[in-house]
């Protein structure tokens, strides 16, 4: 057995453990079809599994990145960092220490509202900008559904988030690590904080229904509607 750098299985093989985290930028074109829309996503998993999503990202990024003039300029260089990276994947015990750390399950016993923060962070985060009225909303429905949830932790987890996943990623991650209650209650608190303004647009809609179906929440992540 190859030596370990995480204390949790490979969310893609579940055969060997997390052992390296890797960042990959993306474009897609904007509404505009003028301009272009980047992202970064960040895949936890063992070297093997993390290599083998780098490609596949970076193959979808070579068919839907363009369509616009940002996204057609952009885009070949980014598919060509996509291929290189895929090639320097290495262990990062410290980084994935720290990444499971900041999602709560470094150590037992996982509490869900370690779990909440950290999802609610990258949730947060996932446009790339810290909103704090964003983060207010959070701290106010998070002291409505968990009896335990901490401002100061929350910040905490918010400020040092930047090795967590995407929260779709994350979810993946934290699926088969946690029970079906813990991953409910969690859930629920997504939907509340994309709800908080009365209105869920396409894209929060699109982001809980993909953190849904990685919690495994079958039913959840098909009626984000009804949750709403």
């Amino acid at each position: 057995m190859p030596e370990a750098s995480g204390t949790q299985p490979c969310p893609y093989c579940k055969a060997r453990m997390i052992e390296a985290i890797a960042t990959l930028p993306s474009v897609r074109p904007a509404g505009d079809r003028i301009s272009a829309r980047f992202a970064t996503r960040s895949i936890a998993g063992c070297k093997p599994c993390v290599r083998k999503q780098l490609l596949i990202e970076t193959l979808r990024s070579s068919v839907e990145g363009w369509g616009s003039l940002g996204s057609a300029a952009a885009n070949p260089v980014l598919i060509l960092y996509g291929l290189a990276r895929a090639g320097f994947v290495r262990n990062e015990p410290e980084r994935v220490t720290r990444m499971l750390e900041a999602a709560g399950v470094a150590e037992a016993p996982v509490k869900p509202v370690r779990i909440a923060y950290a999802l609610a962070a990258a949730l947060i985060r996932a446009d790339g900008r810290v909103d704090y009225g964003e983060i207010d909303i959070a701290s106010s429905i998070g002291k409505q559904v968990f009896a335990d949830f901490n401002d100061a932790d929350f910040l905490a987890t918010v400020a040092a988030n930047n090795d967590l996943p995407s929260p779709d990623d994350l979810a993946h991650v934290l699926n088969g690590i946690v029970d079906h209650k813990t991953k409910n209650a969690v859930y629920r608190f997504l939907v509340a904080i994309a709800a908080a303004d009365n209105q869920v647009v396409a894209e929060e809609r699109t982001m809980l229904k993909s953190v849904a179906e990685n919690l495994g929440l079958e039913h959840a992540g098909s009626g984000v509607d009804r949750s709403v």
